[in-house]
């Protein structure tokens, strides 16, 4: 791997990890906003919205032509969650 492509790969990264705390930080400030509101009902919330929109950028026919076997089984798990019963989760 040259330094360009390692150097692009670390800044990939980097705003992988800025991403994650930003969206972390915001949902930890949540449940200060509402009283009434559990945390596990905000986190359950983001995580459908999220796998409701991860699965809508996995089956895309750009990616989906390029997933291996663990990006198919991480989307059907996605979808698997997404689809399943309050009572289930």
């Amino acid at each position: 791997m040259d330094d360009n492509t390692k150097r692009q790969f670390q800044e990939a990264d980097a705003a992988i990890d800025r991403a994650a705390t930003a969206f972390m930080v915001k949902i930890e400030s949540m449940p200060l906003k509402w009283d009434a509101v559990s945390r596990q009902y905000i986190v359950e919330g983001v995580l459908l919205k999220l796998c409701d929109e991860m699965t809508k950028l996995i089956d895309k026919p750009a990616l989906a032509n390029t997933m291996g076997p663990a990006m198919t089984k991480l989307s059907n798990a996605l979808a698997d969650y997404r689809d399943s019963q309050a009572v289930e989760r």
